[in-house]
């Protein structure tokens, strides 16, 4: 059976747009495993200054020292977790043009040498997320969509995008921008009609996909 994972980026998700598409989507799909992450009910692992160096003995294939092991066996086990999903749902909103610190925070330890990607003496990668689909949903007030004039602006889908494709190597990423979200009650609606069926138009082929897994 074809297994979501749907990492939840906001702190109020009762309250939450993006929270609220992606319910939609969920709600749209059958015949899948459905995990829920809430990041801001996790305590992180903390990645300071000795653990960055540590990572480098990571990169250059070195053992880690022992004292940085729990960490790093932690890290481990939550990408582990995460590559066990084939599709990665991640609902957000826009935070300083960017994303929430707590989700920032979890990018940052998933991204790791030997976990989300490895890297040989000729310094060629081997991708470990490939094969998997990501549905990133962002609400923010400001209309920052790809046609729109402040679409410069978008540090937040359009980063997560990339680091998800360069470092993991995902097979398909789908944006789906809930915005703006700022103005009338009418034309907040309007926004939210808009993002239903932009996800309801992905319905078919994540539908496909599971088939295909199934």
């Amino acid at each position: 059976m074809t297994r979501l994972l749907h990492i939840v980026g906001s702190p109020r998700a009762e309250r939450s747009r993006s929270e609220a598409i992606a319910n939609h989507l969920i709600s749209q799909l059958e015949d899948m495993e459905v995990e829920r992450l809430e990041l801001w009910r996790k305590t992180l692992p903390e990645l300071d200054g000795a653990m960055i160096k540590s990572r480098y003995r990571l990169i250059h294939g070195q053992e880690v020292e022992p004292q940085f092991l729990p960490v790093w066996t932690e890290l481990r086990a939550m990408v582990d977790h995460l590559l066990t999903f084939d599709l990665w749902l991640f609902s957000t909103p826009m935070w300083n043009f960017g994303l929430p610190y707590k989700l920032k925070h979890y990018v940052d330890c998933i991204i790791q040498p030997t976990m989300a990607f490895t890297n040989d003496a000729e310094g060629k990668l081997t991708l470990h997320g490939a094969g998997r689909t990501a549905i990133l949903i962002g609400a923010g007030a400001l209309d920052i969509r790809p046609e729109s004039a402040l679409s410069h602006l978008d540090y937040q889908l359009a980063h997560l995008a990339e680091c998800l494709q360069f470092y993991f190597g995902l097979d398909r990423v789908h944006c789906v921008r809930v915005a703006p979200t700022f103005g009338s009650p009418e034309d907040v609606e309007q926004t939210m009609r808009n993002a239903r069926a932009e996800i309801e138009a992905l319905v078919p082929s994540l539908q496909a996909l599971a088939g295909r897994q199934g």
